[in-house]
């Protein structure tokens, strides 16, 4: 379970409203949002992987976030606090699997992509790895953890042999 302070989901928001205003003020075409996009499923698939080392990595991010904005809203306005807690969605050990995949595509492809690609691409997985911790980031993205089981299954049929190649 990951748990996001108020003031943490604030500065989440933040960043995707940074990263989205930079999209809206360009030419607003869609592959410009892949780098960001990208982070953002990464990010979300992270919160699911409860008990393991990527699972970790989310929740400090969170704790880190949660930290970060009570210490911004705080100063700003005095208040802080507030506690966020829900779960992405579950894994099966297939769409487990598939999330390594995804894992070693996104390394590939993150040294790939240039320094600007690079920031977003961070953004986008700070975004899903704390606004996942809400319930409704969480059920606007229950798409994620539904997908990477769906394609599980999908080879373990085809290793069996269930699924006719």
């Amino acid at each position: 379970m990951i748990v996001l302070s108020l003031c943490g989901a604030v500065l989440s928001v933040a960043v995707l409203i940074v990263n989205f205003r930079s999209w809206w003020k360009g030419n607003r075409e869609l592959k410009a949002l892949i780098p960001f996009g990208g982070g953002l499923v990464t990010g979300t698939s992270w919160t699911m992987c409860v008990g393991g080392i990527l699972g970790w990595f989310a929740q400090r991010t969170a704790a880190m976030g949660s930290t970060a904005g009570d210490w911004a809203v705080s100063r700003i306005t005095g208040k802080s606090g507030g506690t966020l807690v829900s779960a992405a969605g579950t894994l099966t050990t297939a769409g487990a699997g598939v999330v390594v995949v995804a894992l070693i595509l996104g390394v590939v492809v993150f040294k790939a992509f240039g320094k600007n690609d690079k920031k977003k691409a961070l953004g986008g997985l700070l975004v899903g790895m704390t606004l996942c911790a809400t319930a409704g980031a969480a059920q606007l993205m229950q798409w994620v953890p539904d997908l990477y089981n769906m394609v599980g299954q999908g080879i373990v049929d085809a290793l069996n042999g269930a699924v006719p190649l």
